[in-house]
């Protein structure tokens, strides 16, 4: 039995462009020796309710001629783009999986009378054709393996064609470099998506489904580059989970989990300032508006489609226009998605993706050395979060204590406040011991959802007007104007909640305390969001 740590980057080809990675200039310069070719058979095993999957487990029995090795693997962490994953290995004698090997890792879903290896059944197979590179300078050795063939479940396929840069020696930043150069001239995707992933996707018929962005966990004494540097790992792979999901099934629900990604990352960048403002943050920050773009027009379709027409269908879908109006959305909205479908498949985007990684990893903010530089990323995070957090809610507290007031602009502006708000929360939350942090998240959740609506309904008026003007069909104009009626009265009896909504917020005592700050004072150590006591007049609601 062997266990070791595999570190690889992934990248999603067109089989057309392998003989041209094949002879890629990188590959001739630095290849050591022949590249060798296998046939690879691998059965992946799970028990009938995928026990294993859902203990971020994976278990394969590799056929590599009549040798047969046994290989357990974990979901392993996503570092930047690339993948940290724990395996263990032993050669087998049959082809089913032995317990012997599986108890020798030590891992205690294998130990005891209790183990599932007897429940185990083969969920999937692939067979693939491998050949592979090892890449060497100096300074690393890389493993590019370079595989072709499909994966089999219940007699369903799904072809795979991709590229895996493995890390053998040195640094993993080497990874990014190579991949880099590769993604000049070699259009490809970054992926995140395992070939066991794919095979379970593939078992269960349903296809990979949008990701919700990952709890953070940070602890208060931990530098704020160092937490940044964990923030940002969590927008990225929230990113890559969603992008995988899209080019296979182009669900709405993940563009929107993507363009949060992204918001996020901006989000935690403007945070985390004091020690970004740097030349590569920027021109990634450029980077990010540019992806963006086509995701928020791909977006503003989805909710135009479901939230401003399609309410309206059982009043107005006997309106003379209202079929070809709808015709004319649908055409739309197919247009964002395919240029959305074209960003996403670009080499611009892949290359971005990486440049991204790498700057988490060790971009230009962590490698300044000048004083100002190395105190804000020594800073605890704990005494940054409490500073942010007032700061941000002094903020919010401004800009809609007068929403009765604030045009449709204004409120739009407010929204956003709402949300670098929430995601601050989502950020930290994990410093603050409340019992009502839930609440506060969920009100500015709640503000943030029919802010935008309000922002949608506005949006949707504009929409709908150069709609009409551009048929000039009298019956689409007068579809267009019911319908952008009857939201405006929608919108107009929002008003009325959201001026709750915002009442109940604001009446939550919110001293963003954060744990382990104040010990040494011997203050206690909690958000203070206690609305039962004595003058606070707050909600009481868990």
């Amino acid at each position: 039995m062997t266990m070791s740590t595999e570190t690889e980057l992934k990248l999603r080809l067109d089989p057309a462009i392998l003989p041209k990675l094949r002879r890629h200039p990188l590959v001739t310069r630095f290849k050591t020796g022949r590249p060798r070719s296998q046939l690879l058979k691998s059965v992946y095993f799970d028990t009938p309710d995928q026990e294993l999957r859902h203990r971020q487990l994976v278990l394969r029995v590799r056929h590599i001629g009549r040798r047969r090795v046994q290989t357990l693997k974990t979901e392993g962490i996503i570092l930047g783009g690339t993948r940290m994953r724990g395996e263990w290995e032993c050669e087998i004698s049959g082809d089913q999986p032995e317990p012997e090997g599986l108890r020798a890792t030590g891992i205690a879903l294998f130990a005891g009378n209790a183990t599932p290896v007897a429940r185990l059944k083969a969920q999937f197979t692939t067979d693939i054709h491998r050949t592979t590179y090892l890449l060497s300078s100096d300074d690393w050795d890389v493993e590019l393996a370079i595989d072709q063939g499909e994966i089999v479940a219940d007699g369903r396929s799904v072809t795979v064609c991709e590229a895996e840069l493995e890390l053998k020696r040195g640094g993993p930043l080497c990874l990014f470099d190579l991949a880099l150069t590769l993604l000049q001239d070699i259009p490809a995707e970054v992926t995140t998506a395992t070939k066991s992933d794919r095979g379970y996707d593939l078992a269960s018929g349903a296809g990979p489904a949008p990701a919700k962005a990952p709890a953070i966990s940070l602890t208060a004494d931990m530098s704020s580059g160092d937490a940044f540097r964990h923030i940002a790992r969590s927008c990225l792979e929230h990113y890559l989970r969603n992008q995988d999901c899209l080019s296979v099934t182009r669900a709405p629900e993940a563009v929107h989990q993507m363009r949060v990604a992204l918001r996020r990352l901006r989000s935690a960048i403007s945070v985390f300032g004091d020690f970004l403002a740097t030349p590569e943050t920027l021109g990634l920050r450029r980077d990010l508006s540019e992806v963006l773009g086509p995701l928020g027009r791909a977006r503003d379709a989805d909710v135009f489609q479901a939230e401003i027409v399609d309410p309206t269908a059982p009043l107005l879908s006997g309106e003379p226009g209202y079929a070809r109006l709808c015709s004319d959305i649908a055409r739309e909205r197919r247009d964002a998605y395919d240029e959305v479908m074209t960003q996403v498949r670009s080499a611009r985007t892949a290359l971005m993706t990486i440049r991204l990684g790498r700057w988490i990893e060790a971009g230009d903010w962590s490698l300044d050395q000048s004083p100002d530089m190395i105190a804000a990323r020594q800073r605890a995070v704990g005494d940054l979060a409490r500073s942010a957090l007032r700061k941000r809610d002094l903020r919010l507290s401004r800009d809609l204590r007068q929403l009765d007031r604030l045009s449709a602009e204004e409120r739009h502006q407010a929204r956003i406040q709402v949300k670098k708000m929430r995601y601050s929360i989502d950020f930290f939350g994990s410093l603050l011991r409340s019992r009502r942090i839930r609440t506060l998240g969920a009100l500015l959740a709640q503000l943030q959802d029919r802010l935008g609506y309000l922002n949608d309904i506005a949006v949707a008026r504009r929409h709908l007007r150069r709609l009409a003007d551009q048929s000039q069909d009298p019956e689409r104009l007068w579809t267009a104007g019911l319908i952008a009626g009857w939201q405006a009265a929608r919108a107009e009896a929002l008003l009325g909640v959201i001026a709750r909504d915002w009442k109940r917020y604001d009446s939550l005592p919110r001293k963003w305390r954060v744990t382990g700050l104040d010990r040494a004072a011997g203050k206690a150590e909690e958000i203070d969001t206690d609305p039962g006591r004595p003058g606070s007049g707050g909600d009481t609601s868990s």
